[in-house]
C-alpha cells in the first residue's frame, strides 16, 4: 500500500531472532500531525517517556519501531539508547530529532 508523502520500510536486523522483520521505519516528507496512545502503567519504558515528551508539539516526521526488546526497566541506559536511536534516525533522514518517535516491544529489561 502506498500513501502519498509517506515511505515505510522494514528490515531483519536480528534484534532477537534471525530471519524476522524486527525494525521498521515510517517517514513523512513533511512534519505530520501526530497523536499517541500510551500505557497507563506507572512503569513506563524509555520510548514511552520520550514519546510523550515529543508529542507535546503535536508533530512527527518519522517513527522507528523495533521488536525484540521493550527497552523497559532499563534506567538511564535505556533512555540514552532511545535518545541515540532518535538521533541516528534524524541524522540519516536530515530532520530534527524532536520529530522522531520511537516504539519498542519485546523482552522487558533489555534495550
Amino acid at each position: 500500500m502506498k500513501v502519498k508523502g509517506f515511505t515505510a520500510a522494514a528490515v531483519k536486523a536480528g534484534i532477537r531472532y534471525q530471519d524476522r522483520l524486527d525494525l521498521g521505519l515510517i517517514y513523512s516528507e513533511v512534519p505530520a500531525v501526530t497523536v499517541g496512545m500510551f500505557t497507563t502503567n506507572i512503569v513506563q519504558a524509555a520510548p514511552v517517556v520520550l514519546g510523550k515528551k515529543r508529542l507535546i508539539n503535536g508533530k512527527a516526521q518519522a517513527v522507528v519501531v523495533n521488536s525484540g526488546n521493550a527497552n523497559a526497566c532499563t534506567g538511564e541506559q535505556g533512555m540514552e539508547a532511545a535518545l541515540r536511536t532518535g538521533s541516528l534516525v534524524a541524522d540519516a533522514l536530515g530532520i530534527d530529532e524532536e520529530l522522531v518517535q520511537i516504539a519498542s516491544t519485546g523482552v522487558i529489561g533489555e534495550r
